[in-house]
């Protein structure tokens, strides 16, 4: 091709630029939008003009949102609530000609989240939606455009005075909005063609989100089981529970019962219809994971609330704020942590259930492990190697606490006569306040709530965070004719969940109160050794 027909070329690329940018600030200029034709078909904007074919899940939400005045979208992990929402910003600006306003608890859940499939978006069609956009915005004129920003970062008054005749707001990630954020939401939804939308996975069923969603008639609830990734591969049991169809078992599963790579299916099968969502495979790996009927798989597969039972001792919402407060200052846990000397909590098992091992540092539980056992009468030996291999890589200056009933004697006796600082800990004696307690056990484990109401421990990330949390709030508790408080037995605890806990985290209590008595009797010395000077 010779310079003259490339420059030719080039030119009239610039011409076709130069007219779509006049055509552009034509528009602006009126205030008028590129696809007002789709100002009522949210549907018809997503799959004609950002040609994506939206789930019957999606359309129900897109369709809310145009029709009614908020809508609340409770969702399993996986199946396209943000990239919903990015349609609907998008589709509020290019089409209806509103402003969009968008939310989230963290920077990143902003920026990386929504924004993302906003961005990604825009640039597939940048041409034909024209404006422009920046990490966090999209502006046609002044009167349609889209925003996000962080809710932790904002009062109130951040929504108060944004008023729009046609306005959309998103809260996303909804469940870690705070009430005084949404209220802030709500007052900005006045006029009769504004639109709010909740969506996020619900997580804390105390939530400002769970409120509104159990209020909500008309709220929208998408499970990983309607999606088309995985919607054909499935049917409810007797039980209620969803499982794979005998027939699709068959011949998805390998011979160790695990899903095969989908390159390796029969070629009738059907594969992902949208690549990088939910997926069967993630499915069957929470079940085995986290188990069925667990916090996890209620809140992420089934896309409801968990419930926190109302009799349960330890509740779920007080761990998940442990570990909250633990990411909110993680230097001032740490700094506090370091005055005093690692504690670990071991639990031997003995082949029917696993050795569990948590390890403190004053007020921070920094990590639970789960060891699997075999039975074979070398556990208790192993149980104690894995206890002195952690206490090395701590620096050796630590203790111990092993529950010393049935096998965990032989562990403690191998610890104590190694040189360790191990002692016996044995939840069936007696409490030191009997008018309260029934045993050691329950007297522990409520001193344990008190402290995580009161806030005066956190948790750092764990590994296995949802199996921990769901062991320990497990565990109910009742009173007896005399007023004592009891907890259930063991036995009880898994026969509700079937074989999902094992009931190995009794010694966070232990090891926590432990830390605490301790503390306490630092703070008297100190005081005295003040006094006396």
């Amino acid at each position: 091709m010779s310079l003259a027909i490339i420059g030719k070329v080039n030119s009239l690329k610039r011409q076709r630029e130069q007219r779509r940018k006049r055509r552009q600030e034509k528009l602006n200029a009126q205030g008028t939008v590129p696809y007002a034709k789709y100002a009522d078909d949210p549907v018809g904007f997503c799959s004609e003009i950002l040609e994506i074919a939206p789930t019957p899940e999606q359309i129900s939400i897109m369709e809310s949102v145009r029709d009614r005045p908020i809508t609340n979208v409770k969702a399993a992990h996986g199946v396209g609530k943000s990239l919903t929402a990015a349609v609907l910003v998008l589709w509020y600006v290019f089409a209806v000609g509103g402003v969009a306003i968008t939310t989230a608890p963290s920077e990143d859940q902003v920026k990386d989240i929504l924004w993302h499939e906003v961005r990604k978006l825009y640039d597939k069609h940048k041409k034909k939606l024209g404006g422009e956009r920046g990490v966090l915005f999209v502006r046609l004129s002044e009167t349609a455009r889209a925003w996000g920003f962080t809710s932790r970062n904002y009062d109130v008054n951040s929504f108060q005075g944004k008023h729009e005749e046609k306005m959309l707001l998103i809260e996303d990630e909804a469940d870690g909005i705070t009430e005084i954020i949404d209220d802030g939401f709500r007052s900005c939804l006045t006029g009769s063609r504004n639109r709010g939308l909740r969506i996020g996975n619900p997580v804390d069923p105390l939530s400002n989100f769970a409120k509104t969603c159990k209020k909500d008639r008309h709220c929208i609830t998408i499970t990983a089981f309607s999606h088309p990734n995985t919607a054909w591969a499935y049917e409810r049991c007797a039980d209620g529970v969803h499982r794979l169809k005998p027939e699709v078992a068959a011949r998805i599963l390998n011979e160790d019962g695990e899903i095969k790579p989908q390159d390796k299916w029969d070629e009738d099968l059907p594969r992902d219809v949208i690549p990088g969502a939910i997926s069967i495979e993630w499915i069957e790996t929470v079940r085995r994971d986290k188990f069925e009927n667990s916090p996890f798989w209620i809140s992420r597969v089934l896309g409801e609330y968990p419930e926190d039972s109302t009799d349960g001792i330890i509740p779920l919402r007080l761990l998940r704020a442990a570990r909250a407060r633990y990411d909110a200052n993680p230097e001032y846990w740490e700094e506090l942590a370091k005055r005093y000397t690692w504690r670990l909590g071991l639990d031997v098992g003995d082949g029917g259930d696993p050795h569990a091992l948590a390890i403190w540092r004053g007020p921070v539980l920094y990590e639970v492990q789960i060891h699997p056992t075999k039975g074979d009468l070398l556990d208790t030996d192993r149980a104690a190697d894995i206890a002195e291999e952690n206490m090395r890589s701590l620096g050796g200056h630590c203790e111990i606490a092993v529950d010393s009933t049935g096998v965990g004697a032989g562990t403690l006796a191998r610890l104590i006569k190694s040189g360790r600082l191990a002692r016996a800990c044995r939840f069936g004696d007696g409490a030191k306040k009997p008018k309260l307690y029934t045993n050691r056990k329950a007297e522990l484990f409520w001193n344990f709530r008190e402290a995580l109401k009161s806030e005066e421990l956190a948790i750092a990330p764990l590994e296995n965070e949802d199996y921990v949390f769901a062991d320990l709030a497990a565990t109910r508790y009742t009173t007896n004719t005399k007023d004592q408080i009891l907890c259930e037995p063991k036995e009880k605890t898994r026969s509700r969940w079937v074989e999902a806990l094992t009931q190995k985290q009794q010694l966070l209590p232990y090891q926590f109160q432990s830390w605490k008595s301790r503390s306490h009797r630092h703070l008297r010395n100190t005081k005295k050794r003040s006094l006396g000077s």
